[in-house]
């Protein structure tokens, strides 16, 4: 009999697509009883306690264009957001046949932030579809989400790894999938003397989602030192964009890969002691401004 487990996973917009490949492994090792994911990890997460296997989703990704995502034809009017989230709604909606969390296989939740009373909220009923719009609704990005009394945003706002959450979530293990950065350069020094040539071009939503995934890394990074879950599975691809969407078999074969090696290592001993000083230790640094 398989132990049982239930999943965590983080936002990273294209980066979460190793998490996909992180259920591969996992879904053959462990009986998956309960998953809660915060923005593309709600996406991903929905979708497999929907009932599709990490192939189907993988053939969905391939399929799924970029132009969908951020069409300038698909403009925020109320100008809440840069896009409406409209498009990417309408394919929730047939991904799901707009069914109710209730009505998945296995338990499910997803998490999004409040702007109405400045709150985290675990969403683990009603309209799955929805949960997962209001769960990656990025600020700024995407217009808000209006649902009964709340407006929501991603959930990585507050919990981009929601591990204090899932306490709910049945299963013997906890096992958590970041696919946020979680590495850290040490700051430099300002070269004046430097002009470069070939420094690349940034759009809005560039500048805006590559910096706000920066911070969430570093909030993440303190969900699992303060959660100490059972296994950490570092799925964040160092050569990936949070924009590349078009590469979804290369975040596949890395978050099996990742899934793989940290499956391997969980067998050793003192593992999780040793997962756990590293990222006390990335904590420090960044608390002590390196």
């Amino acid at each position: 009999m398989k132990t049982t487990a239930r999943i965590i996973l983080s936002g990273g917009a294209a980066l979460g697509l190793a998490e996909i490949g992180a259920l591969q492994v996992l879904s053959g090792r462990f009986d998956i009883t309960g998953i809660i994911g915060t923005s593309m990890g709600s996406i991903i997460g929905g979708l497999y306690a929907k009932g599709y296997t990490p192939e189907e989703m993988l053939e969905m990704a391939i399929r799924y264009k970029k132009q969908n995502i951020f069409n300038p034809l698909n403009l925020d009017t109320s100008l809440t957001g840069i896009f409406d989230g409209k498009v990417i709604m309408k394919s929730f909606e047939e991904w799901t046949d707009d069914c109710l969390i209730e009505d998945c296989r296995i338990p499910f939740a997803a998490v999004a932030f409040d702007l109405c009373r400045n709150n985290t909220v675990v969403i683990d009923k009603g309209s799955l579809s929805k949960a997962m719009r209001a769960s990656s609704s990025v600020p700024y990005l995407f217009s808000p989400v209006s649902w009964g009394k709340y407006t929501f945003v991603d959930g990585g706002v507050e919990h981009p790894l929601p591990l204090a959450l899932a306490k709910d979530m049945p299963g013997e293990l906890t096992i958590a999938v970041n696919v946020l950065p979680s590495k850290l350069k040490e700051p430099e020094s300002i070269d004046i003397t430097s002009e470069e040539q070939d420094r690349k071009k940034l759009r809005l939503h560039e500048v805006f989602l590559h910096s706000i995934v920066q911070n969430q890394a570093s909030l993440a990074m303190h969900a699992i030192v303060d959660n100490s879950p059972d296994i950490v599975i570092d799925a964040w691809y160092p050569r990936g964009s949070v924009f590349g969407f078009d590469k979804a078999e290369t975040f596949y074969h890395w978050g099996i890969a990742k899934a793989e090696q940290a499956l391997t290592q969980y067998e050793q001993p003192h593992y999780m002691e040793k997962i756990r000083t590293r990222y006390k230790t990335l904590v420090s640094r960044l608390s002590k401004g390196f």
